[in-house]
């Protein structure tokens, strides 16, 4: 007989704790974000002291406010669009890459074809300490997509 926690859980790993960051794709000299130009997570202590189990994005899923799945006073949490011109890259405490050109996107699941389809959520498994300062999103140097002012990527970490 399966245990009624297993089967809530799957083959996800437990979390005690969330924490959402916001991570900036802009900078004091340019507001709108380069393609090529690293940009690096906020410094977390809380997230970087616990074992991070899994993470997750929060996309807008349109141009309208409130359209997406979270309620931020940020107006530009990047959308689906923007999202697949972003990569992320995660370093563990040791600084090795754990995690190296993931796709913001693939956090999320979308069906673009049918616009009356609801999108669902994915969370990621990671499994690892992180150093929250070297982890970073960036854009392909080779990207000719024009993203707005502004811009942030919001990502909620569960960890233990």
């Amino acid at each position: 007989m399966k245990n009624t926690t297993e089967e809530w859980l799957g083959n996800n790993i437990p979390a005690n704790k969330i924490k959402r960051i916001n991570i900036p794709l802009f900078t004091q000299d340019n507001l709108q974000p380069q393609p090529g130009l690293k940009y690096f997570f906020p410094e977390n202590p809380e997230i970087d002291r616990y074992n991070i189990v899994s993470v997750e994005a929060h996309l807008k899923t349109s141009a309208i406010l409130g359209a997406g799945d979270i309620a931020d006073s940020l107006n530009n949490i990047a959308n689906q669009y923007f999202a697949r011109e972003i990569y992320l890259c995660f370093y563990n405490q040791n600084n090795e890459e754990i995690f190296f050109n993931l796709p913001l996107r693939s956090l999320f699941t979308i069906t673009p074809f049918n616009l009356t389809a609801k999108l669902s959520k994915r969370i990621k498994p990671i499994l690892c300490k992180l150093k929250t300062r070297s982890c970073f999103a960036y854009i392909p140097a080779n990207t000719t997509q024009i993203f707005p002012d502004n811009l942030f990527i919001s990502l909620t970490f569960y960890y233990n």
